[in-house]
C-alpha cells in the first residue's frame, strides 16, 4: 500500500517536470520567449565627447624564457641603395614525353625549348635550362636559381 502512495506523488511530479522542460524547448524554439527590456548597470553619458585611450608599453621587463631583460627592437635604416632585382624571362618550353632505355633503366626527355626539339638527360643543360627531374607527367628544370615543373 506504501509503494501505491508514493507511485500516486512521484507520476504526477515527473510529468509536470517533463512538461515544463518540453515548454521551455518549445517556447526556445519559437522566438516568443520574452526579452528583458532593461539591462543592468546601464551607463549614461550626458555629452558625447570620445576620451582616446593613449598608453605606452616599454620593453624593460625580464623575458621569461630566456631569463634575460628584452632587447629593443633593431630598427633598419630603409636609406640604404638597394640591389636591382634582375628578372629573366623563361623561354616556353613544352614537355612531350619521355623514352626509358629498357636494359639501363636511363630516362631521356623529349623537350621543346622556343619551338627547338631537344633531347635531354637528367642533369643535362641546353642553354640555361637543366633537367633536373623526369616524371611521367612532368619534368622539372631549372633556370638560374629558380625551378618550375612543366606538364605534358
Amino acid at each position: 500500500m506504501k509503494n501505491k502512495k508514493l507511485l500516486f506523488i512521484l507520476i504526477p511530479a515527473t510529468l509536470l517536470l517533463w512538461g515544463y522542460i518540453v515548454y521551455k524547448i518549445i517556447i526556445t524554439a519559437s522566438g516568443n520567449e520574452p526579452v528583458n527590456k532593461t539591462i543592468p548597470n546601464q551607463i549614461i553619458f550626458e555629452n558625447n565627447d570620445i576620451a582616446i585611450d593613449t598608453f605606452s608599453i616599454y620593453p624593460n621587463y625580464r623575458d621569461p624564457f630566456m631569463g634575460e631583460m628584452a632587447k629593443k627592437p633593431i630598427i633598419k635604416d630603409n636609406n640604404q641603395p638597394k640591389k636591382p632585382i634582375l628578372i629573366t624571362a623563361w623561354p616556353t618550353i613544352v614537355y612531350s614525353g619521355a623514352i626509358k632505355n629498357q636494359t639501363s633503366n636511363k630516362q631521356l626527355a623529349i623537350i621543346q625549348i622556343n619551338g627547338q626539339s631537344n633531347i635531354m638527360k637528367v642533369g643535362e643543360k641546353i642553354g640555361d635550362i637543366e633537367l633536373l627531374i623526369i616524371f611521367p607527367d612532368s619534368i622539372e628544370v631549372k633556370m638560374g636559381k629558380e625551378k618550375r615543373f612543366v606538364r605534358k
